[in-house]
């Protein structure tokens, strides 16, 4: 699963970079300017909003596992202003995806599930 992250991770830019030389073709270049500017704004806004109400959360909760779902839930809306804040058509719809809450929960959810949650500790001495 790592490989294919990683090289989803490379590969990415470049597919990117072709998808905005076609639709600048397609539509002009300052009008593709234009809604990557657009984009990155109301991506702003949008990371903006929900992360406040995120961290609120992360405030009010006070169980082990609902802190952990919350630190999880910053960090996706952390990887989705990434995503929104750079340049491209790919990296725009990726991050508005996961900005929206039924889907980030989801997401979490089943992070939470596949990691052990309890926390192990081994001392060994010499």
């Amino acid at each position: 699963m790592l490989r294919y992250l990683i090289v989803f991770l490379l590969v990415l830019p470049f597919i990117d970079m072709y998808v905005l030389l076609q639709a600048s073709t397609a539509f002009g270049f300052w009008q593709v300017i234009a809604l990557v500017l657009l984009t990155g704004v109301i991506g702003a806004e949008l990371i903006r909003r929900e992360g406040t109400h995120v961290l609120r959360k992360l405030q009010i909760s006070v169980t082990g596992g609902e802190v952990s779902r919350n630190i999880a839930e910053g960090l996706i809306i952390v990887v989705c202003g990434i995503l929104l804040l750079t340049p491209g058509f790919i990296t725009d719809v990726i991050g508005f995806m996961l900005v929206f809450r039924p889907l980030r929960e989801r997401i979490v959810a089943k992070m939470m599930n596949g990691m052990d949650t309890s926390m192990r500790m081994e001392v060994r001495t010499f």
